[in-house]
């Protein structure tokens, strides 16, 4: 079953907690909400315009984690809000059995504080737990500030597809980066 054993707590440094937990169906608007919100800002390094996933989308998308074995849906709440999400699921090919994808977003105004780090390790140890091997992500390389934060948390870059994705009439690279997990 895709969930954290325990919730995560993490201190603010003006002594607010955030709480990193698994998500749950009933976090799917507030789920809905983050996603437009961050989706709608300028530059934004997601794929997901606002919109386009509903809260009954999302709502689908917790249940099928927490019934997978090898899919974790997380969220960070602060003062009771949804300002964070990461997703962990498998890589669809049988010969990348051992392989995680992860997707991850914080809001703006939750960004900087320790939020995004939180979740990460709290996903890679799940990850590591289940017998995942390593954990890869997209990025788009003009998204310098994300990959630095990637690069902080044990991930590398290894490679660019290039016009991998087409957006507002423009294609768009993306850099792929990957976590081990184990000592190989």
């Amino acid at each position: 079953m895709g969930s954290l054993a325990r919730d995560r707590e993490l201190r603010l440094e003006d002594g607010r907690a955030v709480r990193v937990r698994t998500a749950r169906p009933g976090d799917a608007k507030a789920l809905a909400s983050l996603l437009d919100a961050i989706a709608a800002e300028p530059g934004s390094g997601l794929l997901l315009r606002p919109g386009e996933m509903k809260a009954r989308d999302w709502k689908h998308r917790v249940a099928d984690s927490l019934a997978g074995e090898r899919e974790l849906t997380l969220v960070a709440e602060l003062d009771g809000v949804v300002v964070g999400n990461l997703n962990l699921r498998p890589d669809p090919h049988p010969a990348s059995g051992h392989v995680l994808w992860l997707g991850m977003s914080v809001a703006r105004e939750a960004r900087r504080l320790g939020i995004g780090g939180t979740l990460l390790e709290a996903a890679a140890q799940w990850a590591a737990a289940t017998g995942a091997e390593r954990v890869v992500l997209g990025v788009f390389p003009e998204n310098e500030r994300a990959a630095r934060f990637y690069e902080q948390h044990g991930f590398e870059r290894e490679g660019v597809r290039r016009h991998q994705y087409l957006r507002d009439g423009e294609y768009h690279d993306e850099m792929l980066m990957a976590r081990p997990l184990t000592g190989s």
